[in-house]
């Protein structure tokens, strides 16, 4: 049974359908708005069960279990379960009050009163105070070692308040249109002696037990606030790097759920599982090294934008479900995504080879390709990505990366040539931007553009939704032109599950919420 989100419904009839008549002759575009199960008439006849035990497979370990560190995208999947902020993400995209229960902004908008949510608890069955959320917010004050969302929050308050037992108040030191998002931020208890060896929160799961390289295990937290969620007992996180190995896996029913699946396992699993197809917040790109000859010439980086061949891509590894991408932004942000940043470099071998000869390098040349080697997906596009170019002269030599050691020495220590990622999107279209910001920590390209920081500068001064959403396509548009990456695609989302299993909700940004799921009988 395959069932498709309707965006992804629309892009079908929109022409993809045609690349997919081999690939899924018999599917039933069996659709709502977040991918809802419309079961046979068999399976119609099973009901809810309350409880069961899931495993869910991962590719990836756990960066930091404390959520006020954690960087990979990977690490967020897991403890969305886990961990709250004030605010947190819906499905839909939008923030709603999580730990408080709700807010109020001042007219200069430089002051964010938050109300606690009324008997809401830690895991360790503990109320959560106002004290807990001042903790939470001071602690990564300073020289604290945060993540981009925890830092840019922690630089911009100038003091939090006490107003009551219920109430805080947050003050700025400076008006900041993106700030909300920054408000998911972990809630955690202000005596919790060690949060990376004990993630206590106040989420739908409970933190029960980590093994590195091998899982993470949580259970349903009964004293949840949302009544009737989480169904699911338990659930495992398996971390399994092999993709073969998770298919094998997946058939013999010892894992339940394969978020991310390749396309190609499509025609193996449509009749035993569930598939589920629905689009991603997902930028997949080929990184250069901006700072690292001879990508710090503008030339060389179009040059290899022009010969390269995004569709083939897309056609070959994601069934041509993906969809093309000219800039950091997934089209699923309908609102803030520049269309026009599309056609700024279309496949033309002539105009790569002329570029090349432009810049001094008319016989080509070789670099290193890195490719983590738990994204089975980037693996299989550096060696598409290596044909392409070795048609106008350069070699990509690829060499296969663990991914802790791509985390420390090319995301972190940015000592590479090129490589091939996935970046994840977030609800705030700032903070899927603002990696490219010559100063940011995560420009691991070492992209710098004074015209860039001024645009993306400007977005956080302003409040005016309407005017921000200009900037941010211009902000795009700066991106295509300077190609301080080349965009690839974002890839489709295909999810397989268990016969048995229900209520997967796909999100617009990088999770996996379990609270949803349930198990039919």
């Amino acid at each position: 049974m395959i069932l498709i989100s309707k965006e992804m419904r629309l892009y079908y009839l929109g022409g993809i359908m045609k690349k997919l008549i081999g690939l899924l002759a018999v599917l039933m575009l069996m659709v709502s708005g977040c991918g809802e199960d419309k079961s046979s008439d068999e399976s119609s006849l099973k009901t809810k069960a309350d409880g069961g035990e899931l495993v869910v497979r991962i590719s990836q370990d756990m960066d930091f279990l404390d959520p006020h560190k954690a960087i990979a995208a990977g690490t967020y999947e897991v403890m969305f379960n886990v961990f709250e902020g004030l605010l947190k993400p819906t499905n839909e995209g939008k923030l709603v009050p999580a730990v408080a229960e709700s807010f109020e902004i001042s007219e200069d908008n430089l002051v964010y009163t938050f109300k606690l949510r009324d008997g809401i608890k830690f895991h360790n069955g503990k109320d959560v105070k106002v004290e807990d959320i001042i903790f939470s917010l001071t602690r990564i004050n300073g020289d604290f070692p945060g993540n981009s969302v925890v830092r840019d929050l922690a630089k911009n308050i100038k003091e939090i308040k006490k107003i009551d037992e219920k109430t805080v108040a947050i003050e700025l030191n400076k008006v900041d249109g993106t700030i909300l998002s920054k408000f998911t931020t972990a809630i955690i208890p202000g005596d919790v002696v060690d949060i990376e060896q004990s993630p206590i929160g106040t989420g739908p799961f409970k933190f029960i037990e980590y093994l590195p390289g091998q899982k993470l295990v949580m259970e349903k937290f009964t004293e949840y606030w949302i009544e009737g969620i989480p169904t699911i007992d338990k659930v495992e996180f398996s971390i399994i790097k092999d993709e073969q190995s998770s298919i094998l896996s997946l058939q013999r029913g010892e894992i339940d759920l394969y978020p991310r699946m390749g396309s190609t396992h499509i025609p193996t699993l449509e009749n035993t599982h569930n598939i589920i197809v629905t689009e991603q917040n997902l930028m997949q790109i080929l990184s250069l090294n901006n700072k690292v000859k001879p990508f710090d010439d503008l030339r060389i980086r179009q040059a290899i934008a022009y010969a390269m061949n995004p569709q083939e891509i897309i056609d070959t590894l994601d069934a041509g479900l993906g969809k093309p991408i000219g800039t950091n932004m997934s089209p699923v942000m309908k609102n803030y995504y520049n269309a026009e940043t599309e056609g700024v470099y279309t496949h033309n071998i002539e105009k790569a080879k002329k570029l090349l000869k432009e810049a001094g390098y008319e016989n080509g040349f070789e670099f290193t390709l890195s490719l983590p080697t738990n994204y089975r997906f980037h693996a299989d596009t550096g060696v598409i990505v290596s044909e392409q170019l070795k048609k106008v002269g350069i070699k990509a030599n690829l060499v296969e990366v663990e991914w802790g050691t791509w985390l420390k020495d090319i995301y972190a220590g940015r000592k590479y040539e090129g490589t091939i990622i996935a970046l994840d999107g977030k609800i705030e279209p700032y903070d899927i931007l603002n990696r490219y910001i010559s100063t940011h920590n995560r420009n691991f390209m070492n992209y710098d553009s004074k015209e860039y920081d001024a645009v993306m500068k400007k977005i956080t001064q302003i409040t005016d939704e309407k005017i921000k959403i200009d900037l941010y396509k211009e902000a795009q548009m700066i991106l295509a032109q300077d190609i301080p990456v080349v965009f690839i695609m974002a890839p489709a989302g295909i999810i397989a599950t268990g016969k048995d299993l229900r209520g997967y909700t796909p999100y617009p940004i990088y999770v996996q919420d379990i609270s949803t799921l349930y198990f039919v009988k």
